[in-house]
């Protein structure tokens, strides 16, 4: 065993696939005083929703989702569908979202809605009223059901195949529709000039036409229209090619390149097609059908929340997208309304671990876990806070001794026992093995698990190589760093995998 191993530490808030540059501001007033409204959990098989709007609007909303989610496990496989939990915040209506909004040059983002991915629960906020609130919805769930292709797609991808499951309808009890056209967008393009396709390529998460209400439009309408006619217009070659630009992309060819090997042709010819079958004006939708009756009963469960659990979701919230200081605020009110609950200590715990502050996060959640926390997420974050203090340096590790080792593996079981499937931490627990070496058959195998939940975080293949490695399976572990090696991995990564296979080189691996 060597003496130390790294870890590339997963992050508690992964993106949000609008990425926007948020800031810490302080907290905004509170819009119809929130506090003092009435909110309520509903729980249906999959999703798990917090409003302060009417209970009907509620049910409305997640019985769309739920239709949605099963139609497209019927057409993508189960596993399509599969992530962790998915909270869905909603707010009565845009004025009382603004404030909860994440932040762009200072100012509320200008979006209805929006989906945060992390690796412990999903996110949408939304308002329960207004126009295109639906279409809203399903826009950001498809963000996530397309997750998989998050680290490859052009942003101009990801928005404009959000925007064709954004009109999704139930046409039946065993039918749906997507890909109808949206009148917006097409109003939009009647009167402006379409970017060029080169421009369009190069729009990331921080652009202004990504983010700047008077460049949005255009960049959404454009991605609708390219999307819509490459999947579902009058071109059957291109449809029949379409598949093959993702797996481009994956193989490391840039956005441009992909694009035209994919359809054989240039850009400048795409954008005279394109200008073409805008001008027809002919957009058909693609008709589905499938085995399972959308329209019978959704289940609901409903209850009341208390004042503390309002602040702590209203937090939560806050934290997810940028705001801490925001965030904290809310997470103080609720430990000082009720300092035996577990809710204010752990959001403050949380937050410290954050902004990588692991003694202050280690000595809230302590009493969150004190005051009888069932977090799962408190138990993993205490851990992986306790276990960041004993390293080395930033990320390195070396064998603890027996009673911090016992604590550090007893709550990172606990997390497991609360939630099975939480990957996290399956790979810090992994991890945490190999270092103490004293069994390195569990370590691979939370490892492997972990990536089997999530298998495009690449961050956990660092640690599965050196298990593999460790474990004298050295041909193995090199397989396993491949991967990585690749031109669209991130630099700090393949940089990563590069010194482990230089490591290795110089170390015959050891068998345990």
């Amino acid at each position: 065993m060597s003496p130390s191993c790294h870890w590339h530490r997963p992050l508690l808030i992964l993106s949000m696939l609008f990425r926007l540059a948020a800031g810490a501001v302080a907290a905004q007033s509170e819009p119809r005083d929130l506090m003092h409204q009435p909110w309520l959990e509903a729980r249906t098989a999959h999703f798990d929703a917090f409003s302060c709007g009417p209970t009907q609007a509620v049910a409305r909303v997640v019985g769309r989702l739920e239709q949605f989610r099963e139609a497209y496990s019927v057409l993508a496989g189960v596993q399509a569908v599969r992530s962790p939990p998915i909270v869905v915040m909603g707010f009565a209506d845009h004025a009382t979202l603004e404030p909860f909004l994440a932040l762009y040059h200072g100012k509320p983002a200008s979006v209805t809605a929006f989906f945060v991915h992390g690796t412990d629960e999903n996110l949408i906020v939304l308002p329960l009223s207004g126009t295109g609130s639906l279409e809203s919805i399903f826009h950001e769930y498809a963000h996530l059901l397309f997750r998989h292709n998050e680290r490859i797609w052009p942003v101009w991808l990801e928005e404009g195949m959000a925007e064709i499951y954004s009109t999704f309808e139930v046409t039946g009890a065993y039918g749906v529709r997507i890909g109808q056209p949206i009148e917006r967008h097409l109003a939009l393009l009647a009167q402006t000039t379409l970017m060029p396709l080169a421009d369009l390529f190069t729009v990331t998460h921080a652009s202004a036409d990504y983010n700047e209400t008077e460049h949005q439009g255009i960049f959404y309408a454009q991605s609708w229209l390219l999307t819509h006619y490459l999947m579902l217009g009058d071109n059957a070659a291109y449809k029949a090619r379409f598949g093959q630009l993702t797996a481009l992309l994956r193989q490391g060819q840039s956005p441009i390149q992909a694009f035209t090997n994919a359809f054989h042709t240039s850009l400048s010819a795409m954008e005279s097609q394109l200008r073409g079958y805008l001008a027809r004006g002919k957009f058909n939708p693609l008709d589905l059908a499938v085995k399972t009756d959308l329209r019978a009963p959704q289940g609901m469960a409903t209850r009341a929340l208390t004042p503390p659990e309002i602040c702590f979701r209203l937090g939560d919230e806050l934290l997810r997208i940028g705001r801490g200081e925001a965030a904290q605020s809310y997470f103080e009110r609720a430990r000082q309304m009720a300092p035996k609950s577990p809710l204010g200590y752990e959001g403050l715990g949380l937050l410290a671990a954050d902004r990588d502050q692991s003694q202050e996060a280690v000595r809230w959640l302590h009493e969150a876990l004190q005051n009888g926390s069932r977090s799962f997420l408190a138990h993993y974050a205490y851990a992986r806070e306790k276990y960041k203090l004993t390293a080395e340096a930033p990320g390195r590790h070396s064998r603890l001794e027996t009673e911090v080792a016992a604590e550090v593996r007893s709550e990172l079981e606990r997390s497991l026992e609360l939630m099975p499937d939480f990957a996290p931490a399956h790979e810090l627990l992994g991890f945490f093995e190999m270092v103490q070496g004293e069994n390195l058959f569990s370590a691979q195998q939370h490892l492997e698990r972990a990536i089997q939940l999530e298998p495009d975080n690449r961050a956990y293949v660092l640690s599965l190589a050196q298990a593999q490695f460790l474990r004298g399976d050295a041909d193995v572990a090199r397989r396993t760093l491949e991967p990585l090696r690749l031109p669209y991995v991130e630099a700090s990564l393949r940089a990563e995998a590069e010194a482990l296979l230089k490591e290795m080189q110089h170390q015959p691996g050891q068998a345990h």
